[in-house]
């Protein structure tokens, strides 16, 4: 009798926490990730608060990763989900490369975005099966983004769902629990003509304000983490390229030519004093809205 009635209790508690993880603050993907198509490439601007013991405590960390030269990845999720995602995506692709280098001698790297999203997609699966019953936190948490420069001299942009499925964007997307609180200031704000910097500028105001405002405490960033920028610009073929690599005699040759265009045109992530600048230059219109609510100026 005592014996059943513990297990009573112990199933009824895992189903309470089961229903926390689901509509509470941790059942959500908590995170502030936006990507646009810009009139010079692809920007992926991020927040780097991160929650842990289930909602109850938080810390900072990067979210948005590089696991490849040419990909660069954010996440959204609670703290040891978007983590486990990101560390599958890392040995996923350390051994593709191990078993290339022993099959044909050399380590090849992703070739095409059609590769990644493959990878990706079955990583997801993999955590499916993995999480079995628990599967829910992950339909209810994950979700991916990744700007790619593989193939192609313009970069791309994809969304992964928590299925698994990509979907190419064309425009813009945001991702996370903060993505609701921006999305009046990109439907007013953002264009298809602005450039990296501009949209990098606007995602750090939207992440501010939402700190600032205490609209999301899932979504922020301390003075040590700072918001995450990466840009990934388009590769703009110079007039008289195709000439230039006609009269390349080698392999070698040609491939130096491709390389040191490549070089001009680095994906980079933004040093912190630069990402400082966007904060100390938004700061101002932040306060202009606050002081906006609170002198009652904004009236229905």
């Amino acid at each position: 009798m005592g014996v059943g009635n513990n297990k009573s209790k112990l199933l009824r508690l895992k189903r309470k926490r089961k229903i926390r993880y689901q509509i509470g603050g941790a059942g959500k993907d908590m995170t502030y990730i936006l990507g646009a198509r810009c009139s010079d490439g692809v920007v992926l601007v991020g927040d780097t608060k991160v929650t842990i013991e289930e909602g109850a405590d938080y810390a900072y960390g990067k979210k948005i990763t590089m696991p490849l030269t040419s990909i660069v990845m954010g996440s959204s999720g609670i703290g040891g989900l978007y983590m486990e995602f990101q560390n599958r995506i890392r040995t996923a692709i350390l051994q593709i490369e191990r078993r290339k280098k022993i099959e044909e001698g050399y380590v090849p790297e992703i070739t095409t975005p059609e590769e990644f999203s493959v990878l990706v997609s079955k990583v997801i699966r993999e955590m499916h099966e993995d999480y079995g019953e628990d599967r829910h936190l992950i339909l209810s948490n994950l979700m991916i983004i990744s700007a790619m420069r593989i193939g192609s001299p313009n970069a791309q942009l994809t969304v992964f769902t928590p299925y698994g499925y990509p979907e190419p964007v064309n425009e813009k997307r945001a991702i996370g629990h903060g993505e609701p609180y921006g999305a009046l200031f990109l439907k007013k704000m953002w264009n298809k003509n602005m450039t990296m910097g501009q949209v990098a500028k606007l995602g750090i105001f939207i992440i501010k304000f939402i700190q600032d405002m205490k609209l999301d405490n899932s979504v922020g960033y301390d003075r040590e983490f700072l918001p995450q920028v990466f840009y990934i610009p388009d590769i703009v073929i110079p007039e008289g390229f195709d000439t230039k690599l006609s009269e390349c005699t080698s392999q070698e040759e040609y491939n130096k030519a491709w390389i040191e265009l490549y070089s001009k045109y680095p994906i980079q992530e933004l040093p912190d004093e630069d990402v400082q600048h966007f904060i100390n230059e938004v700061s101002p219109k932040i306060s202009d809205v606050e002081n906006l609510f609170r002198q009652g100026q904004f009236k229905i």
